[in-house]
């Protein structure tokens, strides 16, 4: 098994009012003294929404934005700076600390233990100097302390350029980096501003990203960053942009005459044509302004101070980026950058009795003390290939307080997140051995902690048996095709003999997939991976009827399966094909009638989210076949196959874990009942926000009106958008034969079938492996439904008049 393994300084997350000046600069005191610490965001914690908060009107309850911050950094640790912030978030509390538990309460800084939290930056100045600045240098870099010449200005030199805490063990670092570096010490006032910003000397804050590369998730223009040094808001707004979104320049109110040349400056160099842009396309650069300066104010301030005589070089943007909105995939959101101090790959092979795999963690670089909580982190993503069809690598995300997966032996251990599985580094990064599940244990694990019972059904059984006799997803395509389905079920309804003549089996099955490039090979899985075996039908001497045998079951003597009566092996013409015939049987699940029980099309439905959904990249997964659950209200409902999903990201994007639970059908009429749509609406009902899959192996065509006219009403009700959680209560998804039979890539399927399917997949920005838009595809598809886009315009139009 493969992993990739990150190493990156601890993100701890700050609460802090935005009120709240003291607090605010206790934040950037505190993460001037850590290991990246310039990359340790800030949740403005709001009771509620104040008026500057959108110029253009919020629609936002002030738990839906802290929340919505929450899930955009995804915290290692929450820091409070007053006490009892965190008491409604849903962390865990071993992960909540205050922020005097940033400072070390024993020990000494220049001593091989203390006792804090995160990594201090002793080390990494003991590291600087030793292998940098120790040596003279011909061009010796300047490097400063900028501090507040005004007490208002103290905590915008904080924010901008670092500053020490005054007392506490962290204040000792002050002494350290002036002994280290010899910094020259300047008050930032109007008279020097624009020297120092133009600079941009090497500072305390700087050198806490040392050892580390950034990488943002995408190309933004230069900006600048026009904000109220005295607005603690403002700069909560001006830290986060920085550590999240893009690099920025912040231009302070108080210095915007001063820094006026230098700003235009800024703005005239970056405004030139993209490096290799064959249409000439230039970059733009953009001035923000901070919410706290009012909309009236800021076409004066921009006239007088910021504008440049060059045509098509002014762009002002008013607003601030919603990072604690969800945007609709569709628009470029962001998403804050990869920072990466080492990497490696491990080759991790899964040993024991209870299977596991072994592997070395990350450590910086630099000599590191002992001892604290949460020094730094590894990031640890699985590459599962074929041990996925085995063992669960993917988990629900849940960063806040997860109960899953107990890979490190402990209930959050580990903490499973969108950019991979999280480990803490609280002493040393020792050999970690992580236990592995299998997916229904998994699952059924998960389940439990909510306190669902669950049971394994009849046509669970089937659909688990089939999976694991193909071996695994990639040969489950061996049934998608109509007609070879159709055949196994026609051979297991067979009175006695399961079973069909070897060559008529054979060319059944090959004219089955002929036009099926990529599933030609069907007819030899199903016969290597012991779907079918091999044997001999022998008719009895006495009554006259077949019956097949086993190779291990030949014998110079045989006994009748129907009359018992025992008779002799056709030995002088065994070639008499109207005596012996050789041919495969059926064996296992595939002897089942009625489809395997269900089975095939369960099979073929978690096959769909395994190997076909995705187009550019392999999506991944974790699955249950067919399980009864005894909700928390006592009410047993069935799902037919339950699957945790994650799709592959795309252009860096990290994607999340969805539950989806599945009801399958194979060929029977009006096969979606009211009571299948009522059970899985009490799983939505159970599981806000999960994916519903209604799954058949007929052709749209066939499905009733009755059962079109039962999933639309579940459809639009699952539409709903569900304000506390923003999303939509459910995803209805409709899988037709189309689908399930499909034999590589949906996307390519569908454009073949032209026609609506084509249209709707045509255009570039569709992906269907995304579940909300498959959703919306497929109900418009088979249920005839109008886009969700649509409807949602037709509403707002509605409300205009």
């Amino acid at each position: 098994m493969r992993l990739d393994v990150r190493l990156r300084p601890t993100r701890f997350v700050y609460l802090a009012a935005p009120d709240d000046m003291e607090a605010v600069q206790r934040v950037f005191e505190t993460n001037t003294c850590l290991w990246g610490g310039k990359y340790n965001p800030i949740v403005p914690m709001l009771s509620s929404v104040p008026e500057w908060w959108d110029r253009h009107g919020n629609h936002e309850t002030a738990e839906q934005i802290v929340n919505g911050y929450l899930d955009y950094f995804e915290p290692d640790m929450l820091v409070e700076t007053r006490p009892g912030q965190a008491a409604a978030l849903g962390f865990h509390k071993d992960r909540v600390i205050a922020i005097d538990d940033m400072q070390p309460k024993f020990g000494r800084l220049d001593t091989a233990y203390i006792s804090a939290c995160g990594l201090q930056m002793f080390s990494l100045y003991r590291d600087l100097y030793r292998s940098e600045f120790q040596f003279s240098r011909r061009e010796p870099e300047k490097i400063v302390r900028v501090l507040g010449k005004a007490p208002d200005l103290e905590a915008l030199a904080a924010c901008i350029f670092g500053a020490f805490p005054a007392k506490g063990m962290l204040h000792e670092l002050e002494g350290v980096f002036d002994q280290v570096f010899t910094p020259e010490v300047l008050r930032l006032s109007p008279s020097n501003a624009g020297e120092i910003f133009e600079n941009n000397w090497l500072n305390p804050l700087h050198l806490t990203h040392s050892k580390l590369e950034v990488q943002y998730s995408r190309h933004t223009d230069p900006r600048l960053f026009v904000l109220n040094g005295t607005s603690p808001a403002d700069l909560i707004d001006y830290w986060n942009l920085r550590a999240s979104v893009a690099p920025v320049v912040p231009i302070p109110l108080q210095l915007v005459k001063e820094l006026s040349s230098f700003a235009r400056k800024f703005v005239t160099d970056n405004f030139r044509p993209i490096p290799g842009n064959q249409f000439g396309t230039k970059i733009r650069p953009t001035v923000m302004f901070g919410r706290s300066i009012s909309e009236d104010s800021i076409e004066a301030i921009f006239e007088e101070h910021l504008r440049v005589e060059v045509e098509g070089a002014n762009c002002v943007q008013p607003w601030y980026p919603p990072i604690w909105r969800t945007e609709p995939e569709s628009m470029v959101s962001p998403t804050r950058p990869v920072i990466t101090a080492k990497e490696a790959t491990r080759d991790a092979p899964v040993t024991g009795d209870r299977p596991g795999i072994r592997f070395d963690g990350l450590e910086p670089d630099f000599d590191a003390p002992l001892g604290g909580r949460a020094r730094w982190v590894n990031v640890v993503r699985i590459d599962g290939n074929w041990w996925d069809n085995y063992f669960a690598t993917v988990y629900p995300d849940d960063y806040r307080d997860p109960k899953t997966p107990i890979f490190g032996g402990g209930r959050g251990d580990v903490l499973p997140t969108s950019e991979g599985y999280v480990v803490l580094a609280d002493y040393s990064t020792q050999r970690h051995y992580w236990a592995l599940e299998s997916h229904p244990s998994a699952i059924a694990s998960w389940l439990a902690e909510r306190g669902i019972k669950t049971t394994l059904s009849g046509s669970g059984r089937a659909t688990q048996q089939i999976i694991e006799t193909l071996g695994g997803f990639p040969w489950v395509s061996a049934l998608a095709s109509e007609a070879v389905v159709k055949l196994l079920n026609d051979i297991s309804r067979r009175p006695v003999n399961k079973s069909m003549e070897h060559h008529q089996f054979r060319n059944r099955i090959k004219e089955a997939t002929k036009d099926k490039l990529w599933n030609r090979g069907a007819f030899k899985v199903l016969v290597e991976k012991n779907a079918v075996e091999l044997g001999l039908e022998v008719r009895c001497e006495k009554c006259g009827s077949w019956s097949w045998y086993s190779l291990a079951e030949l014998d110079t003597e045989l006994k009748c399966h129907l009359c018992l009566k025992r008779y002799g092996f056709p030995a002088i013409n065994p070639t008499d094909r109207d005596r012996a015939s050789w041919a495969y049987r059926l064996i296992g699940p595939f002897a089942q009638p009625n489809y395997a029980q269900g089975g095939y099309a369960a099979a073929l439905s978690i096959r769909f989210f395994a190997d076909v959904l995705s187009g550019v990249t392999e999506s991944r997964i974790t699955w249950c076949a067919g399980q009864e659950m005894t909700l928390s209200s006592m009410q047993t409902v069935e799902a037919d196959f339950i699957l945790w999903y994650r799709r592959q990201e795309l252009l860096g994007s990290p994607h999340s874990t969805q539950l989806v639970f599945g009801e399958a059908k194979s060929f029977g009429k009006d096969a979606f009942t009211a009571e299948d749509v009522f059970r899985m609406k009490q799983l939505a009902i159970a599981f806000p926000g999960a994916a519903l899959v209604f799954a058949t192996m007929r052709q749209p065509s066939d499905l009733t009106r009755e059962e079109i006219a039962r999933l639309s009403e579940l459809a639009r009700w699952g539409r709903h958008y569900e304000d506390a959680r923003s999303e939509a209560r459910a995803l209805v998804i409709i899988l037709t034969g189309i689908e399930l039979f499909t034999d590589h890539n949906l996307s390519h399927n569908w454009r073949a079938l032209g026609g609506r399917h084509a249209e709707i997949i045509a255009p570039a920005y569709v992906r269907p492996d995304n579940l909300r838009e498959l959703a919306d595809i497929t109900q418009q598809l088979y249920l005839g439904l109008e886009s969700r886009h649509d409807e949602m315009l037709r509403k707002f139009e509605r409300k205009s008049i």
